[in-house]
């Protein structure tokens, strides 16, 4: 079958009711499934169920390894300490089995995932459409599938990028923005609180001494931006230390993958006339 990468996973059942509720059919193969999810699960991949449903914490990480695959350039070892928490052999075996479904092309080097086939554009549509309520909340709530494509992105001048950004952030139940506290530059942690009107509050803060600091560090966020809503889960207004840990881990590793692709140095020979 030819997946166009348009369009959602699925996108070719067909809704039928039945006395136990509704089922999705696919009528080129005659089988039923309850939903895209464990149609996409089941059918498609042949997984098991985890007590007779697609198991939801695995189905977000296939989100979250397709969704950063398309923010950024692979980055084995950002995936490593953000989504695998450290576990080099399990990263490893996820990777080459996303490869092995036909859903992802693995990297030139053999480490991580290099790029999405059309296919595993259109389940990464199909998750996102599909996600758990509790996860997904209301709408909009995070960025888009198409937003994760250039927002924040491209060759336009940084203000520029990152002010169109918070504009969209700011309508989203997690977002990182800048501001300034007490005159000092600083990015804040905004998310949106369960009360009768759910408003933005700020639950973690980081300060700088320069504008051009917090911005480059925002920069940085904002290439992240497929992260936002997992990384907001890590902080509440009683304790934001796992977040920051979070982040310092990411970075450092973001760091040590841009030193390995920088071109090695040459050191002159002690012979040679300096």
């Amino acid at each position: 079958m030819d997946i166009d990468p348009e369009l959602p996973w699925g996108h070719w059942h067909r809704i039928e009711g039945r006395s136990t509720g509704s089922v999705f059919v696919d009528d080129a193969t005659g089988e039923t499934w309850p939903s895209l999810r464990a149609a996409l699960w089941c059918g498609r991949l042949g997984m098991p169920t985890q007590n007779g449903e697609p198991p939801a914490e695995v189905l977000e990480l296939v989100h979250a390894v397709l969704a950063a695959t398309v923010r950024r350039e692979p980055g084995y070892r950002q995936q490593l300490a953000d989504l695998f928490e450290g576990n080099r052999l399990f990263q490893r075996m996820f990777h080459l089995w996303l490869a092995s479904t036909g859903l992802a092309v693995p990297a030139r080097n053999g480490e991580g995932v290099g790029g999405l086939t059309p296919e595993g554009w259109s389940v990464l549509h199909m998750l996102a459409a599909t996600r758990p309520y509790d996860v997904r909340r209301n709408r909009p709530s995070a960025a888009t599938i198409a937003m994760l494509r250039e927002l924040g992105l491209g060759p336009q001048d940084r203000e520029a990028r990152l002010e169109r950004l918070e504009q969209e952030a700011r309508r989203w139940d997690a977002a990182f923005l800048r501001s300034d506290e007490a005159g000092r530059p600083t990015i804040v942690l905004a998310k949106r609180s369960d009360g009768p009107v759910p408003v933005l509050q700020t639950v973690w803060t980081l300060g700088f001494s320069t504008r051009n600091q917090r911005d480059g560090f925002y920069d940085w966020l904002c290439r992240h931006l497929d992260r936002w809503q997992a990384w907001g889960d890590l902080a509440s207004q009683y304790d934001s230390t796992k977040l920051t840990h979070k982040l310092l881990a990411v970075m450092a590793e973001s760091i040590a993958e841009r030193d390995d692709q920088a071109p090695p140095v040459t050191w002159p020979r002690l012979d040679e006339t300096i």
